[in-house]
């Protein structure tokens, strides 16, 4: 029997605090084929990746209110299979850069970012960790 691939669209757990950035990156990557699924903070994006559902990628604000992006982060560092995360700053000084990679993220980007640029990098890093083909 032939392994068959299905058409999955990668979904995305999208976390950030402002309103206008995150309904505006919902939008580009939903054009751009992917699933997103939103939240509005560091403990709502705990609490989606605590429930278990697949995504194949993360992208993070690392300042956000009840818990940060890097804490999230952190706190996901001992989990043997995780998506990949992206984290987005508005305060992309080096040692926030350093600290987010020591935590484990494919890449850290600052705001503000050509949506164009993003998609690249989203569309980079979910290649890196292509859908398991289905037999």
């Amino acid at each position: 029997m032939e392994a068959v691939c299905l058409d999955t669209h990668p979904h995305i757990l999208l976390a950030e605090d402002d309103d206008a950035l995150r309904d505006l990156l919902d939008f580009t990557l939903t054009r751009a084929g992917y699933l997103v699924t939103c939240c509005t903070n560091g403990l709502d994006l705990m609490e989606r990746l605590e429930e278990g559902d697949p995504f194949d990628l993360i992208i993070s604000d690392l300042r956000m209110p009840a818990l940060t992006g890097l804490e999230v982060l952190e706190l996901q560092l001992e989990k043997r299979q995780r998506p990949p995360f992206i984290c987005m700053t508005a305060f992309g000084d080096r040692q926030t850069h350093e600290l987010a990679e020591r935590f484990g993220a494919a890449i850290t980007i600052d705001k503000p970012f050509d949506l164009d640029e993003m998609i690249e990098l989203v569309n980079a890093t979910s290649l890196r960790n292509p859908q398991p083909e289905i037999s």
